[in-house]
């Protein structure tokens, strides 16, 4: 072939090659990437190995959601919140920049069976290993959305903590992209409510123009909140120049946010809802809730297993979830949520179900703080 002849070789190393072509054909063929199967030339010369790329499964079609940015961004997403994080800070042996093996693969797994939208937080203690899946599992970084959040400080079981970044979000955020090796983070949300001296040290309104600066700077592609009621959204409204892009909350049957729904949806922000699968653990809410009758009957109308009716459910609110799972095969099934859609009577059936039990296994105490 005639390109061939301009390197003086073909691709199976037939031809004669002088030194320097045949140090030119050796660098086209490691900068490209060729998965090569001899790695030596007809001279002997040892090629450089070059890393195979782990062959990516063909995974379930994921509907996106469109933010005011114009953005879009997939319809559910994958958390490191729980026992991930907890291992992360309680581990002696492992610690901010030590990866955790176990969540890597966990992570890998969940890339492989379809989630595209991974989210962590400064305070999980969970980006490294997030950067390193994604290498990992040889799926582009731009194919894979990143959700992180600054850690403003934290009030648990009555005790004021201090951030991990006293600063601010702009240093939170330089730290997350040294901790994940990238280069840019597709949303990052200021995690929660806690602005006071004992926290942060810093105003939610100067924590917020480290945020548009952020962005200005183009190392963020979309800020939002987290944790945030309507009083502080609507501190946030009265000084942006760049709106709030979403604002992540606890929300499922029992916890079903409608002040906050509904002043999102007037400003057109995503609500994402943490903890969607509240109701089917009754070491949280108790046994006998009232939406469980009602979960049991639709779950076998639907053919689906009651995990999958409370995320679509979710989903069919208009709110993103964000869920997770160490298992590969639950993994895969958490996409079923787009194969079928709940009748109208049988959604408003749960909503109704749900209301009739309040309960919120966060921030119970949030708002309770001059802020």
């Amino acid at each position: 072939m005639e390109g061939d002849k301009k390197y003086g070789a073909r691709a199976d190393g037939c031809g004669v090659q002088s030194s320097a072509e045949k140090q030119m054909w050796r660098c086209i063929r490691y900068i490209s990437g060729d998965i090569v199967t001899t790695t030596t030339t007809m001279t002997g010369e040892v090629l450089p190995k070059v890393p195979k790329v782990p062959k990516v499964p063909k995974v379930p079609k994921v509907p996106k959601v469109t933010l005011l940015s114009s953005d879009t961004i997939p319809g559910v997403g994958f958390g490191t919140g729980t026992k991930h994080r907890v291992k992360k800070q309680t581990d002696p042996k492992l610690g901010m920049e030590t990866i955790d093996e176990d969540l890597v693969t966990v992570l890998v797994s969940a890339l492989h069976s379809g989630f595209r939208h991974l989210d962590t937080a400064e305070c999980y203690l969970t980006r490294v290993e997030i950067g390193e899946a994604i290498r990992r599992s040889g799926i582009p970084r731009s194919e894979v959305w990143i959700t992180d959040k600054y850690d403003q400080g934290w009030k648990w079981k009555g005790v004021l903590l201090p951030s991990c970044t006293p600063s601010g979000p702009y240093e939170s955020l330089h730290k997350s992209l040294r901790l994940m090796k990238v280069d840019y983070i597709d949303l990052f949300l200021i995690h929660g409510p806690y602005f006071c001296k004992e926290t942060c040290n810093i105003t939610v309104e100067e924590a917020w123009k480290q945020m548009e600066r952020l962005l200005e700077e183009g190392l963020v592609r979309n800020i939002g909140v987290s944790n945030f009621d309507v009083p502080l959204l609507k501190r946030i409204f009265k000084i942006c120049k760049h709106q709030p892009q979403v604002d992540q909350v606890e929300y499922h049957l029992y916890q079903q946010e409608h002040r906050v729904v509904e002043f999102c949806r007037q400003h057109k922000m995503l609500v994402e809802a943490y903890a969607p699968l509240t109701p089917m653990f009754s070491s949280k809410v108790g046994a006998n809730r009232p939406a469980e009758p009602v979960i049991e009957e639709l779950s076998e109308k639907y053919h689906v297993q009651p995990n999958q009716l409370l995320l679509r459910w979710v989903y069919q609110s208009g709110v993103l979830p964000i869920t997770t799972s160490s298992n590969p095969e639950r993994m895969k099934n958490t996409f079923k949520i787009f194969e079928f859609e709940l009748e109208p009577d049988d959604f408003a059936r749960l909503k109704n179900a749900g209301q009739q039990f309040k309960y919120r296994g966060y921030f119970d105490n949030a708002f309770d703080l001059d802020i």
